[in-house]
């Protein structure tokens, strides 16, 4: 995720200038406002290209084309209709002219996941930003979720309103953010969104896990103590696996 995310940003800073242009991205025909989950979770194949293409109205895309990736229907779910996008005929015409020829293409290696599912959550010590100390003690028996997160991070700002609404809605689950970042920095976050999850601050135990991965990283674990599922980066689709995730542990004996 981290080369991806790095060759993205290449694509996407020629953008930059455009202070009009909404973020676009066109993944094999398709548009969409995040990367599909497929692509996150796959090891990238050789024969992906990016490029970015422009109209002469100045509406950009991001584009990645990648013939040995089929999108799931799931991920299809979340594609933007054509005719939702601003000059979509136009961006998709241009699309399919350029990804045949000669784009902007490299070696692509996913990073390799530092946790997995079945693992036992290990034994932690975190302190919120009240000063209050968590152990395992306190989620056991219990459904648990943690985010990763630091205040630099634009798609954890993002989604943490969303991250919101999930613990009013399953008050019996436990849910922790983690930064490594101090409660001053913290707040300045934590407060302008008013996310709701425990806040650990100062915390390097769980960074560890990112590695090579990218933020955020959401992690839910099922009553024994194991981890379920987990989500490095965020997007519609991950955040309703997660949150599908979540409902189902809560009802399971």
């Amino acid at each position: 995720m981290l080369i991806l995310s790095v060759a993205m940003s290449v694509v996407i800073a020629a953008q930059a200038g455009n202070t009009k242009a909404k973020r676009i991205i066109i993944f094999n025909g398709h548009f969409f406002n995040e990367l599909p989950a497929a692509v996150k979770h796959n090891a990238l194949p050789q024969d992906i290209r990016m490029f970015s293409i422009e109209t002469p109205d100045e509406t950009r895309a991001t584009c990645m084309y990648a013939p040995s990736i089929e999108l799931s229907d799931e991920s299809l779910k979340y594609a933007i209709p054509i005719d939702k996008v601003p000059e979509g005929e136009e961006l998709l015409r241009r699309y399919n002219e350029q990804k045949d020829g000669k784009t902007f293409s490299f070696s692509l290696s996913s990073a390799k996941p530092l946790i997995n599912v079945g693992d036992i959550f290990p034994e932690f010590s975190a302190t919120d930003i009240t000063g209050k100390v968590w152990t395992n003690a306190d989620i056991k028996g219990k459904v648990m979720v943690l985010n990763l997160w630091f205040t630099g991070c634009g798609p954890c700002r993002r989604e943490m309103p969303e991250l919101s609404t999930w613990k009013d809605e399953m008050p019996d689950v436990m849910f922790f953010s983690s930064t490594y970042e101090s409660p001053e920095i913290a707040r300045q976050v934590l407060d302008k969104v008013d996310f709701n999850w425990i806040p650990i601050v100062n915390d390097t135990q769980f960074k560890e896990w990112i590695g090579g991965n990218g933020y955020p990283l959401t992690v839910v674990v099922d009553k024994s103590g194991k981890i379920s599922a987990f989500e490095y980066g965020t997007s519609p689709e991950q955040r309703a696996s997660l949150k599908n995730r979540i409902q189902e542990l809560r009802s399971a004996k």
